[in-house]
């Protein structure tokens, strides 16, 4: 079953390139070697509307195995299994460890489609999905710039293993994340040692941005807090000198 799955998947993979998706370099798909022509082109996609709506379904499926091929498959079909990101997003919560892994990578696959379900499941009960979707967001990278206020919520999370996963993931944004510069500096409070440690490291790489918010933080009534602040703050100087010509140094 997981096989027919993944080759079903790979199958509709290769037939949409003729509809929308990029070719391969000196022809067409697998399926269509001269090019599909215009009638391919409406079989192909109703091919593949199809069947991501049937493999959508069988993320349900009462079987785990059956749950991590549809997954498999719908990974495979990349961007045009787009339709199947909120059901993709649900299984992050599957009760089958496989299952969550494989809904993750197809969820990563799909890129910034995917951010608004995944966003979601950022304020799930469980704290393990909580931080698996914040991990998936750090994989989508700078397509996920739209994560970011979501992002800069979850770093107040109550597990610290979650705050984490959301630093992490801010970090891989990249500078579409310096909105999220206050709730950055304010894990440098934060009571867990690698949150703190991982926030200002965030926060070194934001560079001058950070820099208003890192010298509030050396009034801090913690002395720990203000030693963090002003090593970040020597952080991002001597990164900002490096950068100067020796003329100006």
């Amino acid at each position: 079953m997981k096989c027919f799955f993944c080759l079903l998947g790979a199958w509709a993979a290769s037939i949409s390139i003729g509809y929308g998706q990029t070719p391969p370099q000196g022809g067409g798909s697998p399926a269509y070697p001269n090019g599909p022509s215009p009638q391919d082109k409406d079989t192909a996609k109703l091919f593949v509307d199809m069947a991501v709506l049937t493999l959508r379904d069988r993320l349900c499926d009462p079987n785990a195995d059956v749950r991590d091929a549809a997954a498999a498959a719908l990974h495979a079909m990349g961007p045009a299994a787009k339709i199947a990101a909120p059901a993709l997003a649900q299984r992050l919560r599957d009760p089958d460890r496989y299952v969550r892994i494989t809904a993750s990578e197809a969820l990563e696959h799909l890129g910034a489609d995917a951010v608004p379900c995944v966003c979601q499941r950022l304020r799930d009960a469980d704290p393990q999905v909580r931080e698996l979707a914040a991990r998936v967001l750090q994989k989508i990278g700078p397509e996920a710039r739209a994560a970011v206020p979501a992002l800069a919520e979850a770093l107040a999370d109550v597990d610290a293993d979650v705050r984490l996963s959301a630093l992490r993931a801010l970090n891989d944004i990249g500078p579409p994340a310096r909105t999220a510069i206050p709730s950055l500096a304010a894990r440098l409070r934060d009571r867990d040692g690698y949150v703190r440690a991982t926030a200002a490291h965030v926060l070194a790489s934001m560079g001058p941005d950070a820099v208003p918010s890192l010298c509030t933080l050396l009034e801090d009534e913690n002395p720990e807090v203000r030693a963090i602040a002003a090593n970040t703050l020597r952080e991002i100087a001597a990164a900002a000198a490096a950068m100067m010509p020796d003329s100006a140094r």
